[in-house]
């Protein structure tokens, strides 16, 4: 009986190799714990410690994210309620979350600036929705719906020809003219997709495909600045503080275009001219220039894991490889750099997640999580 049954699981492996699936074990998410030791407290608050122990929503969001993805519960629940009640005063209902918390000039902690940031909200909605799929957690599912809510009445308006816009958050990025600042980052196609499902009578799939037209003209020649502006007569023009620039904000669009891949297959491509840039280079650039392609600056850990699953889809082997020996020389303890900086790790967690296929994303927006399921493509 044990020899048939050595047989057999030997069998059932060999006919899952042959149709493009393997074996993954289910082990702890070394990387994940980690960065939840390094930079979470135990009452769930995410500091960023290289940047005066400030904490963020963008910092809470992803956190929260992760802690799904490595089916983390205990963690999820802190992170959430601590972003909660200190980001967005005990109630998701009445009120998006401040992007800022940190130590005050009178030396006091709390919210430092109480504007929102719409890429954490979407990013918190998400994932709420998520959960309350994954874990069967109706109060979630109901949360991520009331911060929706709220993201289309403060952070959705009209931008003359170009329709509906989700904008960077509820004020500030309105300029005079009728001429709007906005970040490439903060579109994410798979959300957008999830989002229309998860609220089919919303404004999701029409924002979604919006902000993928502003998106192509302000990427035209395959590069991603940081921020752009546009004005009602469908016109796109250079940040006039950071012009032309891509860096910190923009290695995310290269990033989401390869995790958007089920949901919009030509995403990657339109934006892969940095790919070029870094197989020349030896190393992803913390500075481009998206008019010249001109470089400067340094080589951020972070930017090297970050492009393995854009490198990786645009077949670029050569480049893949040296970013991963990158990675491995700079790892310590499972983080990477030293010092090991709040961003850098976040922007590995996606990256590397991704590649080593820890979670992916659908071509209708759902995550799909290895504890969910130990057959992972290959």
């Amino acid at each position: 009986m044990k020899a048939f049954l050595v047989t057999l699981g030997v069998l059932l492996a060999l006919a899952a190799v042959a149709a493009g699936w393997a074996w993954r074990s289910y082990g702890p998410w070394r990387e994940w714990e980690s960065f939840a030791a390094h930079f979470i407290q135990p009452d769930g608050r995410v500091v960023d410690i290289t940047a005066g122990a400030r904490s963020t929503s963008e910092g809470q969001a992803y956190s929260l994210f992760f802690s799904l993805v490595a089916n983390d519960r205990t963690r999820f629940e802190k992170i959430l309620l601590w972003t909660q009640d200190n980001l967005a005063d005990g109630d998701f209902a009445r009120r998006l979350p401040a992007w800022l918390w940190g130590q005050k000039p009178d030396g006091s902690w709390g919210i430092i600036d109480d504007n929102s940031a719409s890429d954490a909200d979407i990013w918190l909605a998400y994932t709420l929705l998520e959960a309350g799929r994954l874990w069967n957690n109706a109060r979630y599912t109901e949360t991520g719906r009331l911060i929706l809510g709220l993201v289309k009445e403060q952070e959705i308006k009209p931008v003359g020809g170009w329709g509906r816009l989700l904008l960077p958050a509820t004020r500030g990025f309105e300029l005079e003219n009728g001429r709007f600042r906005l970040n490439p980052s903060y579109y994410v196609r798979f959300q957008f997709e999830a989002l229309a499902r998860a609220d089919p009578q919303g404004p999701w799939r029409e924002v979604g495909g919006n902000c993928e037209r502003v998106l192509a003209a302000a990427t035209s020649k395959g590069l991603a600045p940081d921020w752009f502006i546009v004005d009602g007569n469908n016109q796109v023009y250079p940040d006039s503080s950071n012009a032309n620039v891509g860096s910190y904000d923009a290695i995310r669009v290269y990033l989401w275009a390869a995790l958007s891949s089920a949901s919009d297959p030509g995403a990657v491509r339109r934006v892969s001219d940095y790919a070029r840039l870094v197989d020349g280079l030896g190393y992803a650039p913390e500075f481009v220039d998206v008019q010249t392609a001109e470089v400067r600056g340094g080589q951020p850990i972070g930017f090297a894991a970050a492009v393995l699953p854009y490198l990786d889809q645009l077949g670029e082997d050569r480049a893949l490889k040296k970013q991963k020996k990158r990675i491995s020389e700079q790892r310590v303890a499972g983080l990477l750099g030293q010092p090991a900086h709040y961003y850098d790790q976040v922007l590995a967690l996606f990256g590397e997640g991704a590649h080593t296929r820890r979670f992916r994303f659908e071509a209708d927006g759902r995550v799909t999580v290895r504890w969910e399921s130990l057959w992972v493509g290959l």
